[in-house]
């Protein structure tokens, strides 16, 4: 049985832009309404028109696709038993990331060896809070992070052969969803705000140390 899961979630904010000196003036807020008076010359007469502009949002830009999956078939396995629960809810499914995985490996590896819960996690990811861009050019994260991972000891061996590994996952991501809304490992894999997930899993033995790493 899986005796503890461990939740980080931390949400990145953004520094302000520098003033460019030479770059135009920035766009009025979206909804602003200006109006314009200009006086022009039409076969021979003067009339004064007015043109008034409203600012509307700029479209979204499109999502970026899924990566392909790895070889390792315990991945997509990962992300659709995550994308099960949020489908009962009516929450879009997460998109796997290959950078963010390999980060979240990461994450699995140290977890083995020093059985500290996001102590990676927490090197990595808070030293580039205020630093969307340092986070996107190391570890594949947009503004949000959060992580799951699994007991900080591995999760123990729980069937034999192949399935070890499905029934691993499958007990892991109940106890998280168990937890219901205000659990840290249920209110992430349920997280509209949250588009992408990376998926790490290091065995040692039969042993199971998992992370699960997700952002916008």
């Amino acid at each position: 049985m899986v005796r503890r899961l461990l939740i980080v979630t931390l949400v990145l904010a953004a520094c302000g832009p520098r003033k460019d000196p030479a770059a135009p003036e920035p766009s009025p807020p979206v909804g602003t309404t200006t109006t314009e008076t200009k006086v022009v010359e039409e076969g021979g007469k003067k009339k004064t028109i007015t043109i008034t502009k409203t600012t509307v949002p700029a479209p979204a830009p499109p999502a970026r696709p899924a990566d392909p999956w790895p070889s390792d078939p315990l991945v997509k396995h990962n992300v659709d038993r995550i994308n099960e629960y949020r489908k009962k809810h009516g929450v879009a499914p997460l998109l796997y990331d290959a950078k963010i995985s390999a980060f979240a490996l990461e994450g699995s590896k140290q977890l083995a060896a020093d059985h500290k819960p996001h102590a990676h996690f927490n090197a990595k990811i808070k030293s580039a809070l205020g630093d969307p861009e340092a986070m996107k050019g190391k570890s594949g994260f947009g503004s949000r992070a959060a992580e799951n991972q699994g007991d900080w000891d591995g999760i123990p061996e729980l069937a034999a052969g192949k399935e070890n590994g499905k029934q691993q996952i499958d007990v892991t991501m109940k106890l998280m969803y168990d937890e219901g809304p205000g659990g840290g490992h249920h209110d992430n894999m349920l997280n509209p705000k949250l588009l992408r997930v990376g998926v790490g899993l290091h065995y040692v033995g039969p042993k199971l140390y998992l992370t699960n790493d997700f952002s916008d």
